[in-house]
């Protein structure tokens, strides 16, 4: 099973972007998406594949973590970080059920 995983962008140079797995940092490839620093991307086998809102990327993450936890506990635990950094993240930006 393959999963596009959302990650925050943390720095473009030319098409590769360092990006946040909610912790875990990362090169990633840049090919598909033109995207800056703050913007999130769903990141699927290396690559990133599109640009999400932070809200869908909460949304994303969310359901990634219900799958986990009935396939790992610690999977689960691995999206907790990323999950808690997006809400703060979310704080103040638009009436959300974040």
């Amino acid at each position: 099973m393959c999963w596009g995983v959302p990650a925050k962008v943390l720095e473009v140079e030319g098409l590769e972007a360092v990006v946040d797995f909610g912790g875990g940092v990362r090169r990633r490839v840049l090919l598909l998406v033109n995207a800056s620093p703050g913007e999130y991307v769903v990141v699927h086998a290396g690559s990133a594949i599109g640009k999400v809102k932070p809200e869908e990327a909460l949304e994303i993450l969310l359901a990634l973590k219900e799958v986990a936890e009935s396939l790992s506990p610690d999977a689960a635990t691995a999206l907790d970080r990323a999950i808690e950094e997006l809400k703060r993240s979310l704080v103040g930006t638009a009436p959300s059920e974040a």
